[in-house]
Protein backbone atom coordinates (compact mmCIF):
# COMPACT_ATOMS: atom_id res chain seq x y z
CA UNK A 1 0.00 0.00 0.00
CA UNK A 2 3.07 2.40 0.65
CA UNK A 3 5.03 1.68 -2.85
CA UNK A 4 1.36 2.84 -4.30
CA UNK A 5 0.88 6.01 -2.21
CA UNK A 6 4.42 6.69 -2.97
CA UNK A 7 3.62 6.43 -7.18
CA UNK A 8 0.27 7.71 -6.43
CA UNK A 9 1.01 10.99 -3.64
CA UNK A 10 -2.67 12.37 -4.83
CA UNK A 11 -4.62 9.10 -4.15
CA UNK A 12 -3.96 9.69 -0.39
CA UNK A 13 -5.57 13.30 -0.32
CA UNK A 14 -8.38 11.54 -1.78
CA UNK A 15 -8.52 8.53 0.32
CA UNK A 16 -8.01 10.76 3.70
CA UNK A 17 -11.24 13.01 2.50
CA UNK A 18 -13.69 10.34 1.23
CA UNK A 19 -12.70 7.97 4.53
CA UNK A 20 -13.43 11.14 6.86
CA UNK A 21 -16.74 11.95 4.95
CA UNK A 22 -17.57 8.17 4.57
CA UNK A 23 -17.10 8.39 8.46
CA UNK A 24 -19.17 11.41 8.79
CA UNK A 25 -22.06 9.19 7.32
CA UNK A 26 -21.56 6.47 9.45
CA UNK A 27 -21.71 8.05 12.15
CA UNK A 28 -25.32 10.09 10.79
CA UNK A 29 -25.99 6.75 10.58
CA UNK A 30 -25.54 4.91 13.45
CA UNK A 31 -26.85 7.67 15.88
CA UNK A 32 -30.32 8.29 14.04
CA UNK A 33 -29.99 4.22 14.53
CA UNK A 34 -29.53 4.56 18.31
CA UNK A 35 -32.36 7.46 18.51
CA UNK A 36 -34.92 5.05 16.34
CA UNK A 37 -33.94 2.03 18.31
CA UNK A 38 -34.51 3.67 21.88
CA UNK A 39 -38.23 5.41 20.24
CA UNK A 40 -39.08 1.94 18.71
CA UNK A 41 -38.29 -0.19 20.70
CA UNK A 42 -38.18 1.22 24.30
CA UNK A 43 -40.79 4.13 23.76
CA UNK A 44 -44.18 5.00 23.60
CA UNK A 45 -43.98 3.51 19.77
CA UNK A 46 -42.49 0.31 20.79
CA UNK A 47 -45.95 -1.12 20.75
CA UNK A 48 -47.41 0.23 17.25
CA UNK A 49 -47.34 -2.15 14.36
CA UNK A 50 -45.72 -5.30 13.78
CA UNK A 51 -41.50 -5.70 14.87
CA UNK A 52 -41.22 -5.72 10.62
CA UNK A 53 -42.86 -2.22 10.97
CA UNK A 54 -40.73 -1.19 13.32
CA UNK A 55 -37.77 -2.74 11.46
CA UNK A 56 -38.58 -1.03 8.43
CA UNK A 57 -39.30 2.83 10.72
CA UNK A 58 -35.51 2.24 11.69
CA UNK A 59 -33.69 0.85 9.06
CA UNK A 60 -35.08 2.82 6.11
CA UNK A 61 -37.60 5.57 7.18
CA UNK A 62 -36.11 9.01 5.84
CA UNK A 63 -34.67 11.30 8.72
CA UNK A 64 -37.15 14.06 9.95
CA UNK A 65 -37.52 16.38 12.77
CA UNK A 66 -38.03 14.42 16.35
CA UNK A 67 -41.04 17.18 16.82
CA UNK A 68 -42.88 17.69 14.20
CA UNK A 69 -42.14 14.94 11.96
CA UNK A 70 -40.84 17.31 8.92
CA UNK A 71 -38.73 14.90 6.19
CA UNK A 72 -35.50 16.53 6.48
CA UNK A 73 -34.30 17.68 3.18
CA UNK A 74 -31.88 19.34 0.91
CA UNK A 75 -28.08 20.59 2.66
CA UNK A 76 -29.84 20.05 5.69
CA UNK A 77 -29.37 16.21 5.80
CA UNK A 78 -25.50 16.64 5.17
CA UNK A 79 -23.43 15.07 7.96
CA UNK A 80 -22.02 17.43 10.31
CA UNK A 81 -22.39 20.57 8.45
CA UNK A 82 -26.15 20.48 8.00
CA UNK A 83 -26.44 21.78 11.66
CA UNK A 84 -25.28 25.09 10.83
CA UNK A 85 -26.50 24.50 7.41
CA UNK A 86 -30.10 24.52 8.79
CA UNK A 87 -29.27 27.43 11.79
CA UNK A 88 -29.65 24.91 14.32
CA UNK A 89 -33.26 24.79 14.27
CA UNK A 90 -36.25 22.87 12.34
CA UNK A 91 -37.10 24.84 8.76
CA UNK A 92 -40.95 23.88 9.67
CA UNK A 93 -41.67 24.31 13.16
CA UNK A 94 -38.55 25.85 14.31
CA UNK A 95 -37.61 23.18 17.41
CA UNK A 96 -33.85 23.33 17.95
CA UNK A 97 -32.23 20.88 16.72
CA UNK A 98 -29.93 18.36 19.03
CA UNK A 99 -26.17 19.40 18.77
CA UNK A 100 -25.21 16.14 20.02
CA UNK A 101 -25.74 14.46 16.40
CA UNK A 102 -23.24 16.55 14.84
CA UNK A 103 -21.26 16.39 17.58
CA UNK A 104 -21.34 12.55 17.60
CA UNK A 105 -21.02 12.47 13.03
CA UNK A 106 -17.89 14.58 13.52
CA UNK A 107 -16.21 12.11 16.49
CA UNK A 108 -16.60 9.29 14.15
CA UNK A 109 -14.24 11.58 11.60
CA UNK A 110 -12.23 11.51 14.35
CA UNK A 111 -12.04 7.99 15.30
CA UNK A 112 -11.21 7.59 11.42
CA UNK A 113 -8.42 9.77 11.34
CA UNK A 114 -7.23 8.51 14.62
CA UNK A 115 -7.09 4.80 13.09
CA UNK A 116 -5.86 5.63 9.64
CA UNK A 117 -3.45 8.05 11.18
CA UNK A 118 -2.13 5.21 13.44
CA UNK A 119 -2.83 1.95 11.41
CA UNK A 120 -2.61 3.47 7.60
CA UNK A 121 -5.30 0.34 6.97
CA UNK A 122 -8.01 2.05 5.21
CA UNK A 123 -10.61 -0.83 5.42
CA UNK A 124 -9.52 -1.52 9.08
CA UNK A 125 -10.28 1.67 9.87
CA UNK A 126 -13.88 1.56 8.94
CA UNK A 127 -14.57 -1.66 10.56
CA UNK A 128 -13.03 -0.01 13.62
CA UNK A 129 -15.63 3.17 12.61
CA UNK A 130 -18.39 0.30 12.20
CA UNK A 131 -17.59 -1.54 15.62
CA UNK A 132 -17.81 2.11 17.01
CA UNK A 133 -21.14 2.92 15.41
CA UNK A 134 -23.13 -0.46 17.05
CA UNK A 135 -21.02 0.23 20.47
CA UNK A 136 -22.77 3.64 20.49
CA UNK A 137 -25.60 1.76 20.17
CA UNK A 138 -25.35 -0.20 23.39
CA UNK A 139 -23.91 3.17 25.04
CA UNK A 140 -27.06 4.56 24.18
CA UNK A 141 -29.64 2.03 25.48
CA UNK A 142 -27.81 1.07 28.40
CA UNK A 143 -27.67 4.95 29.76
CA UNK A 144 -31.04 5.87 28.61
CA UNK A 145 -33.08 2.43 29.39
CA UNK A 146 -29.94 0.63 31.57
CA UNK A 147 -30.34 -1.49 29.33
CA UNK A 148 -28.35 -3.84 26.82
CA UNK A 149 -29.99 -4.85 23.31
CA UNK A 150 -28.79 -8.82 22.90
CA UNK A 151 -29.27 -8.54 18.96
CA UNK A 152 -26.41 -5.86 18.87
CA UNK A 153 -23.78 -7.93 20.57
CA UNK A 154 -23.32 -10.21 17.42
CA UNK A 155 -22.86 -6.91 14.66
CA UNK A 156 -19.84 -5.81 17.83
CA UNK A 157 -18.22 -9.49 18.00
CA UNK A 158 -18.56 -9.46 14.02
CA UNK A 159 -16.82 -6.50 13.17
CA UNK A 160 -14.48 -6.41 16.43
CA UNK A 161 -13.50 -9.88 14.73
CA UNK A 162 -13.14 -8.02 11.40
CA UNK A 163 -11.59 -4.76 12.91
CA UNK A 164 -8.73 -6.85 14.60
CA UNK A 165 -8.18 -9.07 11.88
CA UNK A 166 -7.32 -5.95 9.06
CA UNK A 167 -5.70 -3.61 12.11
CA UNK A 168 -3.85 -6.23 13.56
CA UNK A 169 -3.77 -9.48 11.82
CA UNK A 170 -5.39 -10.73 14.70
CA UNK A 171 -7.79 -13.77 14.77
CA UNK A 172 -8.95 -15.70 18.23
CA UNK A 173 -6.43 -18.31 19.65
CA UNK A 174 -6.65 -20.61 22.53
CA UNK A 175 -5.52 -17.43 24.99
CA UNK A 176 -8.79 -15.74 23.71
CA UNK A 177 -11.30 -18.37 24.57
CA UNK A 178 -9.78 -19.44 27.80
CA UNK A 179 -10.19 -15.28 28.14
CA UNK A 180 -13.97 -15.47 27.21
CA UNK A 181 -14.79 -18.69 29.61
CA UNK A 182 -12.97 -17.45 32.95
CA UNK A 183 -14.75 -14.36 32.41
CA UNK A 184 -17.75 -15.54 31.62
CA UNK A 185 -17.17 -17.99 34.53
CA UNK A 186 -16.39 -14.76 36.81
CA UNK A 187 -18.62 -12.29 35.76
CA UNK A 188 -21.72 -14.78 36.28
CA UNK A 189 -20.43 -16.23 39.47
CA UNK A 190 -20.50 -12.46 40.75
CA UNK A 191 -23.89 -11.94 38.86
CA UNK A 192 -25.90 -14.84 41.04
CA UNK A 193 -24.03 -14.00 44.10
CA UNK A 194 -24.21 -10.34 44.17
CA UNK A 195 -27.40 -9.71 41.47
CA UNK A 196 -28.18 -6.17 42.79
CA UNK A 197 -24.19 -5.40 41.77
CA UNK A 198 -24.55 -6.46 38.31
CA UNK A 199 -27.04 -6.77 35.03
CA UNK A 200 -27.24 -9.55 33.54
CA UNK A 201 -26.38 -8.15 30.42
CA UNK A 202 -23.09 -6.92 31.52
CA UNK A 203 -22.47 -10.08 32.53
CA UNK A 204 -22.87 -11.29 28.74
CA UNK A 205 -21.31 -8.57 27.31
CA UNK A 206 -18.14 -8.27 29.11
CA UNK A 207 -16.51 -11.35 28.13
CA UNK A 208 -17.41 -10.78 24.05
CA UNK A 209 -15.61 -7.33 25.11
CA UNK A 210 -12.39 -8.69 26.72
CA UNK A 211 -12.39 -11.35 23.60
CA UNK A 212 -12.41 -8.69 21.11
CA UNK A 213 -9.69 -6.58 23.33
CA UNK A 214 -7.76 -9.90 22.84
CA UNK A 215 -4.67 -11.29 25.47
CA UNK A 216 -3.00 -9.32 26.89
CA UNK A 217 -4.60 -6.09 25.89
CA UNK A 218 -8.34 -7.43 28.05
CA UNK A 219 -6.13 -5.89 31.23
CA UNK A 220 -6.42 -2.24 29.66
CA UNK A 221 -10.21 -3.10 28.97
CA UNK A 222 -11.13 -3.84 32.36
CA UNK A 223 -9.05 -1.29 34.17
CA UNK A 224 -10.21 1.33 31.88
CA UNK A 225 -13.64 0.41 32.32
CA UNK A 226 -13.92 0.54 35.51
CA UNK A 227 -11.30 3.08 35.86
CA UNK A 228 -13.63 5.74 34.00
CA UNK A 229 -17.22 4.06 35.17
CA UNK A 230 -15.76 5.04 39.07
CA UNK A 231 -14.47 8.67 38.23
CA UNK A 232 -17.24 9.87 36.74
CA UNK A 233 -19.77 8.20 39.37
CA UNK A 234 -17.71 9.39 42.07
CA UNK A 235 -18.04 12.85 40.47
CA UNK A 236 -21.59 12.54 39.64
CA UNK A 237 -23.10 11.17 43.30
CA UNK A 238 -24.98 13.47 45.13
CA UNK A 239 -23.18 14.73 48.75
CA UNK A 240 -23.21 11.90 51.19
CA UNK A 241 -24.71 9.08 48.96
CA UNK A 242 -23.21 5.94 48.90
CA UNK A 243 -21.74 4.62 45.95
CA UNK A 244 -23.45 1.31 46.49
CA UNK A 245 -26.63 3.39 45.85
CA UNK A 246 -25.64 4.76 42.63
CA UNK A 247 -27.24 2.75 39.28
CA UNK A 248 -23.90 2.64 36.98
CA UNK A 249 -24.72 2.16 33.16
CA UNK A 250 -21.79 -0.24 32.70
CA UNK A 251 -22.58 -0.94 29.29
CA UNK A 252 -21.42 2.44 28.15
CA UNK A 253 -18.81 2.27 30.54
CA UNK A 254 -17.49 -0.89 28.96
CA UNK A 255 -17.94 0.82 25.39
CA UNK A 256 -15.68 3.86 25.98
CA UNK A 257 -13.23 0.70 27.37
CA UNK A 258 -13.35 -1.29 24.23
CA UNK A 259 -12.52 1.51 21.66
CA UNK A 260 -9.37 2.89 24.25
CA UNK A 261 -8.44 -0.64 23.88
CA UNK A 262 -8.11 -0.96 19.95
CA UNK A 263 -6.95 2.86 20.09
CA UNK A 264 -4.31 1.63 22.30
CA UNK A 265 -3.00 -1.11 20.43
CA UNK A 266 -2.93 0.55 17.07
CA UNK A 267 -1.03 3.42 19.19
CA UNK A 268 1.06 0.88 20.11
CA UNK A 269 1.82 -0.89 17.18
CA UNK A 270 2.49 2.44 15.41
CA UNK A 271 6.00 3.41 16.21
CA UNK A 272 4.79 6.60 17.66
CA UNK A 273 5.69 6.17 21.04
CA UNK A 274 9.16 5.97 23.13
CA UNK A 275 10.50 2.92 24.27
CA UNK A 276 9.88 3.13 27.75
CA UNK A 277 5.81 3.02 27.05
CA UNK A 278 6.62 -0.51 26.15
CA UNK A 279 6.78 -1.44 29.76
CA UNK A 280 3.07 0.42 30.17
CA UNK A 281 1.70 -0.77 26.65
Amino acid sequence: MAEYYSEFPYLIFFIWIGGVLVSFSMGSFYSTLAYRILRFYYGKERKIGSKLFRLKKILIEPSACESCGTQIKGAAIIPVFGYWISKKECSSCKTPINPLYSLCEAIFGLLFVASFLLSGKLLGSFAFVALCGHLLVAASTDFKKFSLDYENLPFIVLFGALANYLLFDSVPGKAELILYVSFSAVFFLIYFIFPASMGFADAIFAPAFAFLSMHPWWIFFLNSSYGIAIIITVLKRKKGESLRQVPIPMGVYFSIGLVLTFLGRMLSNSGLLPNWADLIL
